[in-house]
């Protein structure tokens, strides 16, 4: 019997050679027993792993380690530990290897891979680079791969490339994975042209290996020392890599080459029809590019190839988005929404399209619903607080953003919040969230945004000195925006520093001529400074700028009756009135003007007109004194006014 045993080892070990593991298996399991040399019971152990009996030939390295306490065979255990993601324990037995033999390379660097695997990255990059130290010209190729790997997983890219470029030397010790991994690397480094080159390379030994019936395995088993479960693995990442070719794309993307970009993740799609990720990318290169049309087919693709991914219909949403078609874009976001209506992201952005859409209620309405569904994510409270604003619905917003900040204590919250209190009036409130924002965001406390909302608060506390030194600030920031010489006149007008904010007026202008609120300040200030011709230039420019505004025709119609113009002055308040019935200011200048045309009747009517409107709020008793102070008017034109205005008051005025 043990004759037989024998002859069923030398029978195992000839399938073994010819690449036969089933019979290799077969024979040798009948002659177990009979395995005697080191070297066959560590090939056994091997076959019973290779062929799917890992715990066996765990328990079967118990024995041999038991009998032998060899490295080699705590090296083996340690292999198979590893491949079971028993890591840990693997380690156990490395240490114990290590601590047998310290020259063996193989021990060291199985170890440095084990480690990276825990995320142990310094003890791999030792570990690996002590196997280097051991190995030949015949085995130092992947080490310098797997070290790479290390550099690269511990976020050390730059390293990464120095090991990855090693892997890469001798082109026959190469496998396809070396060079998409250094090319990663290099577009890491910003050396996108290199990477380009370099996975290049990778692609077209990738497709020598996808082109050979083994799918490449000789030329793997060829060109490293891996064995066939790395081979299966290393193919099983060129699958999800999908060939490198998206990761070309991508390369090419970065120098902006739009052409080579759709070239490649083409070619992907052409490999991988079935798979829509590819559509989406390959869209958002053509949108880059400016190809909509050849953007929009493509997440249209996806919308009917996988009608329950949200993203193409975001994408396409945001496209439409981007050429002003607010409108399609929402009953994109709806058909979605019909799909469905319990996701909360759908939900956010079915909000989202009410609000930009200008239909508040009905995105408040949405976003109730959407944080019955998700009542714990702090940006579902800030779209809230956006349709508060927008509803001037203050209390609404500020509850929305105190919820959200409870949640998440974000810069940008309380920005938010500091902006919603300022327009409550609470300016010291506003300031302190603002200065929270600018804590939490230590670059904040330069942006425009903290520096312009520091100077508004500051100009509502009448602390003029500091509003100025914000706006100057956010000048030296951004000397390109008129809107900050803008902000920063008005101080100075407030401040009586008219030439100053006359320079601020100019200099925001020569920024940007179209600018149209500077031609109306500037020419509130050349009116204070009684130079009417040119306070009458500015306000026609900015009429024409901005046909039939009120503000413009109510100071046109000031300076024409400062020239003594009437009649123009007359027709520049009609049009105000005509906007705004109710502009007191304006019934009183034409009280003047009638009264110097002595069209008395019309100035008594005027007076009235004037009183009326004058506060809505104003007791009747307090509107005649008002009229009774007026100065300019003879004391009949005054009465007279007073008796008609009591006489459309009556008996609220006699209780009054």
């Amino acid at each position: 019997m043990k004759i037989m045993k024998r002859i069923w080892v030398v029978i195992g070990k000839h399938y073994h050679k010819k690449r036969n593991w089933d019979q290799a298996l077969h024979y040798l399991r009948r002659g177990e027993s009979a395995i005697t040399r080191f070297e066959d019971k560590i090939q056994y152990a091997n076959l019973l792993h290779h062929n799917g009996h890992s715990e066996q030939a765990l328990t079967y390295l118990d024995g041999v380690i038991e009998t032998s306490g060899s490295s080699r065979a705590y090296e083996l255990r340690a292999h198979v530990l590893r491949e079971l993601n028993r890591n840990e324990e693997a380690l156990q037995d490395l240490n114990q290897a290590l601590g047998l033999n310290k020259d063996h390379y193989l021990t060291w660097y199985t170890r440095g891979i084990t480690n990276r695997d825990l995320g142990h990255y310094d003890e791999a990059i030792r570990d690996l680079k002590e196997s280097i130290k051991r190995e030949d010209a015949s085995t130092v190729t992947s080490t310098y791969y797997e070290l790479g790997m290390a550099y690269y997983d511990s976020g050390n890219p730059a390293e990464a490339v120095n090991c990855l470029r090693q892997s890469v030397v001798r082109p026959d010790r190469a496998v396809p994975l070396y060079y998409y991994r250094l090319a990663v690397s290099l577009g890491l480094t910003g050396q996108v042209q290199e990477a380009i080159e370099v996975l290049l390379e990778g692609i077209r030994l990738a497709d020598r290996y996808a082109a050979a019936d083994d799918g490449g395995y000789a030329l793997f088993a060829s060109s490293s020392n891996y064995s066939l479960d790395a081979f299966e693995s290393f193919q099983q990442e060129m699958e999800e890599a999908q060939f490198f070719r998206p990761a070309m794309a991508e390369l090419y993307v970065q120098l902006e080459n739009w052409e080579q970009a759709e070239k490649y993740i083409t070619e992907a799609i052409v490999m991988y029809p079935e798979d829509h990720e590819l559509y989406l990318k390959r869209a958002a290169i053509r949108a880059k590019a400016g190809w909509r049309a050849k953007a929009e087919a493509d997440l249209e693709h996806v919308i009917q190839a996988a009608p329950a991914d949200y993203r193409g219909y975001f994408e396409l949403a945001r496209m439409y988005r981007a050429e002003d078609q607010e409108d399609r874009a929402f009953e994109l976001i709806r058909k979605l929404y019909d799909r469905l209506p319990e996701h909360p992201l759908v939900c956010y952005w079915m909000a989202d399209g009410y609000y930009r859409l200008g239909r508040n209620e009905e995105a408040l309405a949405m976003n109730n619903k959407l944080l019955e569904l998700e009542d714990d994510d702090a940006p579902n409270y800030v779209q809230r607080a956006n349709i508060g604003i927008e509803l001037y619905d203050l209390p609404l917003a500020e509850a929305a953003l105190r919820q959200a900040l409870e949640l998440q204590d974000d810069a940008e919250f309380h920005n938010k919040l500091s902006y919603v209190l300022y327009l409550q009036g609470r300016n010291e409130e506003a300031l302190i969230e603002l200065q929270e924002a600018a804590r939490l965001d230590e670059d904040f406390a330069d942006h425009p945004t903290f520096l312009t909302g520091s100077g508004h608060i500051y100009k509502e506390m009448k602390l003029w000195d500091l509003a100025i030194d914000a706006y100057s600030r956010a000048i030296e920031i951004v000397p390109g925006s008129p809107k900050f010489y803008e902000f920063r006149a008005v101080c100075f007008i407030e401040t009586g520093q008219l030439e100053r904010a006359l320079a601020d007026c100019s200099q925001g202008l020569e920024l940007d001529p179209e600018f149209g609120s500077l031609y109306s300040l500037r020419s509130g200030v050349y009116y204070s400074m009684l130079d009417y011709a040119r306070a009458r230039e500015d306000t026609m420019k900015f009429l024409s700028l901005a046909p039939g505004h009120p503000g413009a025709y109510f100071r046109l119609g000031q300076i024409l009756y400062k020239d003594n113009e009437e009649e123009e002055a007359l027709n520049a308040f009609n049009q105000v009135l005509e906007i705004i019935p109710d502009h007191a200011e304006t019934y009183l200048y034409k009280a003047y003007i009638y009264y110097h045309q002595f069209e008395m009747e019309d100035a008594v009517q005027a007076i009235v007109n004037w009183s009326l409107h004058l506060d809505k709020e104003m007791p009747p008793a307090q509107k005649v004194e008002a009229i009774e102070a007026l100065e300019g008017f003879e004391e009949d034109i005054l009465s007279r006014a007073v008796e008609r205005l009591t006489g459309m008051y009556g008996q609220q005025l006699y209780l009054s």
